[in-house]
This record gives C-alpha cells, sequence and structure tokens, in this order.
C-alpha cells in the first residue's frame, strides 16, 4: 500500500517456536501485598503519542495515533494486572479459515509469543499460546512477578493481511522489566522488540511475537531508531513515536 513500507525483523522474532514456559501454572488474580510491596509502585505508561508519518488510505481505526493508543492500553491493562482489560485485546482473527482447521475457526491464525535467545540467537525461554484462557493465566503469572512493559515505538506496516483490508501489521520496541529477568537480558535498557497484527474493526491483536536477546548493548534511543524519525527533542518514555 503506498505510504507503508515493510520492515524487516531478526530471525529470533520472525521464528514462533512451539513451546511453553516449564513450571507455568494457573494462578491468576492480583499480587499478594508482600509481593506487590517487593515489586514497588507501577509506573503509569505516558499517554502521549507523537505521529511523525501518516497515511490517510489506512482504515481510520488503524492509523499510527489509534494503533500506538491501542497498544498504551494493553501495557497499562498488563502493567496493572486487569484481566478484563487484557481479555478484549486478544485473539478473534480475521482471516480465512483452512478446510482442515474448520473445526476451530480462526485460532491458527492467533497466537502470542514471548522469546528469550542468548548467545549464537539459541532460544533459552519461550511462552507461546494461540489460547486465549491460557494466555490470561501467562498475564496474571507476569504480573505477579513484577513484570512491565513500556512502548517506545510503533509503526504500521502493510494492510491485507489474511486477505482482510481490516487488517494491519505493524511492529514495535518496549522496555520490559521484571525480577526474575536476567541483568544481561536486553541489555541495561531491557530492550524488547517484536511484530504483531491487528483487526481494524473489533480493534483486537490476534497475532503477537516478542523477543529479547542477551547480547543487546543498545540504548532506548538506539534501539528504537529503525522504527519512526525521531521527533525534535524527544526523549524515550516521555511520549510514545508512531509512524507508517
Amino acid at each position: 500500500m503506498s505510504g507503508l513500507r515493510t520492515k524487516i525483523l531478526g530471525a529470533g522474532v520472525s521464528a514462533i517456536v512451539l513451546f511453553s514456559l516449564a513450571g507455568c501454572g494457573n494462578d491468576s488474580g492480583p499480587p499478594r501485598p508482600e509481593e506487590a510491596a517487593a515489586r514497588g509502585p507501577v509506573t503509569a505508561h505516558t499517554k502521549e503519542v507523537i505521529v511523525t508519518s501518516d497515511d490517510p488510505a489506512l482504515p481510520e481505526s488503524c492509523r499510527p495515533r489509534p494503533v500506538a493508543q491501542l497498544l498504551i492500553r494493553f501495557f497499562d491493562a498488563f502493567n496493572y494486572g486487569r484481566q478484563e482489560d487484557l481479555s478484549r485485546s486478544f485473539f478473534i482473527s480475521e482471516g480465512p479459515s483452512p478446510p482442515d482447521f474448520s473445526s476451530v475457526g480462526y485460532r491458527p491464525w492467533s497466537w502470542y509469543s514471548s522469546t528469550q535467545t542468548g548467545e549464537g540467537g539459541k532460544v533459552t525461554r519461550d511462552f507461546t499460546t494461540s489460547d486465549q484462557s491460557e494466555l490470561l493465566g501467562y498475564f496474571a503469572r507476569r504480573h505477579r512477578q513484577g513484570e512491565t512493559m513500556r512502548l517506545l515505538k510503533v509503526s504500521l506496516t502493510q494492510t491485507g493481511l489474511l486477505d482482510r483490508e481490516s487488517n494491519v501489521g505493524f511492529v514495535y520496541v518496549v522496555t520490559r522489566k521484571a525480577p526474575d529477568l536476567g541483568p544481561d537480558l536486553g541489555g541495561p535498557a531491557s530492550i524488547a522488540y517484536g511484530k504483531g497484527s491487528l483487526n481494524c474493526e473489533n480493534l483486537r491483536i490476534f497475532t503477537w511475537s516478542m523477543n529479547m536477546k542477551t547480547q543487546e548493548d543498545r540504548t532506548e534511543r538506539e534501539a528504537a531508531a529503525w522504527l519512526c524519525e525521531d521527533p525534535p527533542g524527544w526523549r524515550p518514555g516521555e511520549a510514545v513515536v508512531a509512524c507508517t
């Protein structure tokens, strides 16, 4: 589509590794008081969005600003453990269902994947699911571990995914922090990056792939430099940058 450019991610993001984190249980709900005290207060995500490029041919609900705002709402719900909001964020995929998957509808087209890679791109930890219930359990466990994520930049990539003009792809860079994530993971700035897809009609994310590397040494600004032009005076964390 005119005005959109394709971003190419590393192989660690593109590959979907189909195995789950070891030792994952079904605990859910808010953290216990002692866990919340150990984690400390959650810092509110910035609500300001700076758009550096746009494409009026995009569906109105999938222009850079509303997509950035949708992701900000997701990260806020994740950081604060709001399960009801999270349940409205993921997994109603819009696309053709192959005959051999007709009994499960669109589910094969939906996934959430969070991967950690070490030296040589070797996967050291991974969580992948196409089941919303399992995903919400994972979100609850990560909240109990004190994990928080903050969006730095998001860029739209292409429309027409799965032969639906209402499906739009995006790529992003975030910071991701938790007490159980090693100090070398994501480097000093705790960088994670990836790609996803959302439907502009139901405003749900139906694919999400995220990766963190142990050999990351870039600052927030350096890690996000490949996405969207830096606005004058922009400081990572003060506003989310969005573009096409």
